[in-house]
């Protein structure tokens, strides 16, 4: 580990100049890696191909769709979600079991989208001043890190990096997230429905409870939903009611999510 501040600031100063499209989808491919390390999927090939397929259909039609997109189901009952950079989106099983519709599950996908479609991940590097900010982009650009220490520091500075986005962030996921899901020919009330659902179950859990982690990793979800609204004030009624708000996969999804057993307990629960 002795050389390993020089080659941080190396890559810290490879940031500050840029981030390549190649380099992000490296980076995103070795964080992933430790996603599926480290997480529980759910291993049920209806449910992931119902995810994978309406994932494929938003990000298709956005400004990156050149992207390699990964959609993936993590067993947990916990309500969050979470992008990694080059297009590598992971929606937790309690997203889905909460949905009331397909337009549900959509928002939350286009909203994860938008983060890759932007790349605010790869933003977060490139103003990154802190070393263990280093070490996760040391970790995934070159492969280094295989001992044990050198592990653990891909969860300081990467995952944990990647996990977490400023409000704004939050806002221009929502709004990219809401044109993303039109797009595609979905209605983006699904958007609006999902976050007044969480916020409801936020509010009388006290804070805590499986909506936790949604609202740690997801700032200012009472202000974004007034800005949803106001967007949707915007569309024609008309439109908005023309646009697909359920599918019949949606119901078979949910009826293999009920035959699912417990979801495991992930550490940090």
């Amino acid at each position: 580990m002795r050389n390993i501040p020089i080659t941080i600031g190396a890559m810290v100063l490879l940031a500050a100049c840029g981030v390549s499209t190649q380099q992000e989808v490296q980076m995103g491919q070795q964080e992933a890696q430790q996603v599926s390390a480290q997480l529980p999927m759910v291993q049920d090939a209806v449910i992931e191909n119902y995810v994978n397929a309406l994932g494929q259909r938003i990000a298709s039609r956005t400004s990156r769709a050149d992207l390699q997109w990964q959609f993936q189901v993590v067993n947990s009952d916990m309500v969050n979600a979470f992008a990694l950079p080059g297009g590598f989106i992971y929606i937790n099983r309690g997203v889905l079991e909460r949905a009331s519709n397909m337009s549900e599950v959509a928002g939350v996908v286009g909203h994860e989208i938008e983060h890759v479609v932007r790349r605010h991940s790869v933003k977060q590097m490139e103003n990154a001043q802190g070393a263990n900010v280093g070490v996760g982009i040391l970790c995934a650009l070159t492969g280094a890190c295989q001992s044990g220490a050198a592990q653990a520091a891909i969860n300081i500075g990467g995952t944990a990096v990647f996990a977490k986005f400023s409000r704004t962030d939050e806002i221009q996921a929502d709004e990219g997230g809401f044109n993303n899901v039109m797009r595609a020919g979905i209605s983006p009330r699904g958007m609006y429905t999902f976050f007044q659902k969480l916020l409801a179950e936020e509010q009388s859990s006290g804070g805590g409870g499986a909506t936790a982690g949604w609202f740690a990793d997801h700032p200012g979800t009472q202000d974004r939903l007034a800005d949803i609204q106001r967007m949707l004030s915007q569309v024609p009624a008309s439109e908005l009611n023309g646009l697909q708000s359920n599918d019949s996969g949606f119901a078979t999804m949910k009826a293999r999510l009920a035959r699912l057993g417990p979801a495991p307990k992930v550490q940090g629960q």
